[in-house]
């Protein structure tokens, strides 16, 4: 906004201010390698060395505008009559206001690897030791956000394979963190894998003519997770003071309210040395076909499941007679299990030299739930989040539109504000006869898609080829934003209601719209009105849509004159394309990829022509 609640006008934008900022990226990276096949065959070491460094010094001088709008147009003598709708603008630049902000980062490796064969037997081994810091200044940033991170680790692994028909190997990681403390800073990580190639096996090779290709696989693995936390709240083993002055808690003496106010600390985390690593159980099951002879079908498919635990959450499961008060507790007590299906099919086959064709196809289906959720223990089942998707939504029943105000008044009370007659009318699905939070239930599918995919084709016959490419997404579900334009997290977001603010409004909603000449108890948009209603911007199945789509992702066709030599020319290749040509949803209202405003830029749709040379 720019000096105004109501609107944004460009122009101040551009002429309100200036920023003059210097900015300096500087990279270094040594690399030494050794071959000491001199002591043993196969073995090999390597050191590396790098370091970089970013900075940016900036300056910037503003002033706030005055703002105008038009108070009233005289038609007969083509005058506006305008008024002033800020009071807080200036005439010259502000004070300059500086910037510092750098980072920098040192990055140290030792490897040693080793890879030898026995007649039928291939062996390795290697071994990675790191050191890794990272250094941050920031303006206006609290202290933790100033202090370095810091890894050490080290991982190793050992393979095997016997006549390239069993696979075998083993992986570990050792590392340590400086966001935890005690016996939780390091952590021990294994893994280990098997393989069986049975197209290599003797037996096989009359199957060969119809699969081409058969691999089984199996993997299991730890992986440690230190990224728990943003990083100003990444210490969670030290306690944390704040300082406050005049403190009204400070007010008091034998239980009365005294007229001074002195200055304090307060406690504002408690230390938590139990912190440790994120830790995920990975399992992999797979399998690997190629099918017809030379194997130009190719499919892949593999079954998966993670098992994350020690997941790092606030605790609100905590009874106040514990004198912890308000202030936040965390811990690792979240575990959440993941599974699902991953699978691609690939086909690649040359009918003649002038005819070809290559072809791809991906899916993959995941779904997850949590097994352990930290929560208060609620009156209503339905409330629990254990047992649910991590991006499961949740909001509130809408039954309809309210017919009219003796409806509001007989019905259960929904205490967002005066509602009326056109308002959105909730369920009261517990019963209590009131709507609140405990009315409020999981609808629809995760924010994430569970369903992924896409497939494609290429192809070329003579001088001519063409390819197409789509992409997909399913299971998943979106709240259109009814609210205005607002800040949430230091940004400004733009929800779709008109008029709020004085902004325009969509045709679909104008059209739409719940009225009292045209008061459909379904329409689209409720109640209009110049300001929020804040009744009917709670999220609610009201604004659930399906997110689900299928797009025309890229396509393009070209032909290529080849016999063109005397020119000092290889090839030369005329080529149209095309991206995001169009989109297949059950969403109409504005592209499904946008999410729940439609007031955003949307995807662009390219179209491109161009000429490929080849000398």
């Amino acid at each position: 906004m720019s000096g105004s609640a109501w609107k944004t006008n460009p122009y101040a934008e551009m002429v309100k201010g200036y920023e003059s900022r210097d900015e300096t990226t500087v990279t270094a990276q040594a690399t030494v390698m050794q071959d000491l096949g001199f002591i043993t065959e196969g073995l090999k070491v390597q050191a590396k060395v790098s370091a970089g460094t970013w900075s940016k010094y900036g300056m910037t001088r503003t002033y706030t505008p005055f703002f105008y709008d038009v108070e009233s147009y005289d038609i007969v003598t083509d005058k506006y009559r305008l008024y002033r709708i800020n009071n807080n603008g200036s005439t010259s630049l502000n004070p300059a206001v500086a910037t510092r902000n750098t980072s920098s980062n040192y990055y140290v490796e030792a490897r040693a690897n080793w890879d030898r064969t026995f007649g039928l037997h291939s062996v390795g081994a290697m071994t990675v030791f790191m050191l890794q810091e990272n250094l941050f200044s920031v303006d206006g940033g609290s202290l933790p956000k100033t202090l370095p991170e810091r890894n050490v680790g080290n991982s190793g692994r050992l393979t095997y394979d016997y006549d390239d028909r069993y696979f075998a190997e083993f992986g570990y990681g050792y590392n340590g963190s400086e966001k935890f403390t005690g016996s939780k800073r390091f952590g021990f990580f294994p893994s280990i894998g098997a393989g069986w190639l049975i197209s290599n096996e003797a037996f096989w090779a009359s199957a060969k003519d119809y699969v081409d290709l058969l691999k089984l696989k199996f993997t299991w693995g730890q992986v440690g997770n230190d990224n728990i936390s943003a990083r100003d709240k990444r210490f969670q083993f030290l306690s944390k003071l704040a300082y406050v002055p005049n403190d009204a808690q400070r007010n008091y003496m034998f239980g009365q309210l005294m007229s001074n106010k002195y200055d304090g600390y307060t406690i504002s985390g408690f230390a938590n040395n139990n912190i440790g690593w994120e830790v995920s159980d990975k399992y992999n099951i797979g399998v690997e076909l190629g099918l017809l002879q030379g194997g130009p079908l190719k499919l892949q498919v593999d079954v998966f499941q993670d098992n994350r635990r020690n997941i790092f959450m606030r605790r609100t499961d905590i009874p106040a007679t514990t004198g912890f008060g308000d202030i936040e507790m965390w811990g690792n007590v979240g575990e959440m299990e993941s599974k699902g299906i991953d699978a691609s099919i690939d086909y690649q086959k040359f009918f003649t030299n002038d005819f070809w064709l290559t072809g791809r196809a991906n899916f993959t289906y995941a779904v997850n739930k949590y097994i352990e959720f930290d929560e208060p223990d609620y009156e209503y089942d339905y409330l629990y989040r254990k047992g649910r998707s991590a991006g499961v939504q949740w909001g509130y029943v809408a039954e309809r539109l309210f017919v009219d105000d003796a409806e509001v008044a007989q019905s259960p009370a929904q205490n967002w504000g005066v509602v009326q007659a056109g308002d959105i009318k909730y369920k009261d699905v517990n019963g209590d006869g009131r709507i609140n939070q405990n009315d409020q239930v999981a609808m629809g599918f995760p924010t994430t898609p569970e369903i992924q995919y896409g497939f494609g084709l290429s192809g070329g016959f003579k001088k001519f080829d063409l390819s197409f490419f789509f992409q997909g997404n399913a299971r998943v579900s979106f709240f259109i934003d009814p609210r205005g334009e607002y800040t949430e997290g230091g940004t400004t977001k733009h929800g779709i209601a008109p008029f709020i603010n004085r902004r325009n409004a969509l045709a679909m909603v104008t059209r739409g719209a719940w009225t009292e000449t045209n008061p459909d108890v379904h329409a689209f948009w409720p109640r209009l009105s110049t300001e929020p209603i804040v009744n009917n911007t709670q999220l609610s199945s009201w604004w659930l849509r399906d997110g689900s789509f299928l797009r025309l992702k890229t396509v393009e066709a070209g032909y290529s004159f080849d016999n063109i030599k005397r020119l000092g020319v290889e090839n030369i290749r005329v080529y149209f394309s095309a991206e995001n040509l169009f989109v297949i949803s059950p969403f109409k209202q504005w592209d499904p990829e946008m999410g729940g405003s439609g007031m955003g830029y949307p995807l662009n749709r390219r179209f491109n022509v161009g000429l490929q040379l080849s000398f």
